[in-house]
């Protein structure tokens, strides 16, 4: 398969409606290469395990009793926050343009645009003082 081509949606058991559902959008609107599809493969399953941990709370709610019957926090509860957690970087790492303007922007974005307008600004107050 050539770099520029679009692979076909895996028809594993590992991938789930939110994943599936994730790649068919993301592949119908990308060209991926061979690396960014191994990152989009993870960024799947990840979503997938995501939404089971979030069906695990929802069933069995956010506390669970302890060895000694205290209440405490749910453990899916941190591995939820680890998979979030390690989904932004693959999608990070992923960095597929935004196709819509009202998307929120990543951190860089942020910078990106704000040294970019300063940047036009100073070129605009030189061009103004000079002419």
């Amino acid at each position: 398969m050539s770099a520029t081509e679009v692979p076909e949606a895996p028809e594993t058991p590992d991938f789930g409606p939110r994943g599936a559902a994730f790649w068919g959008e993301t592949t119908t609107l990308y060209e991926l290469s061979e690396t960014e599809t191994e990152l989009l493969r993870e960024c799947c399953r990840l979503l997938d395990e995501c939404e089971s941990l979030c069906q695990a709370l929802a069933e069995q709610g956010v506390t669970v009793p302890g060895s000694q019957g205290q209440t405490r926090v749910h453990p899916a509860i941190g591995e939820l926050r680890q998979h979030r957690l390690a989904l932004g970087r693959l999608l990070g790492q992923l960095s597929l343009p935004d196709v819509s303007e009202d998307a929120l922007k990543t951190p860089a974005q942020v910078r990106a645009s704000k040294a970019a307008q300063s940047r036009w600004r100073s070129h605009n107050e030189r061009r103004a003082a000079n002419g």
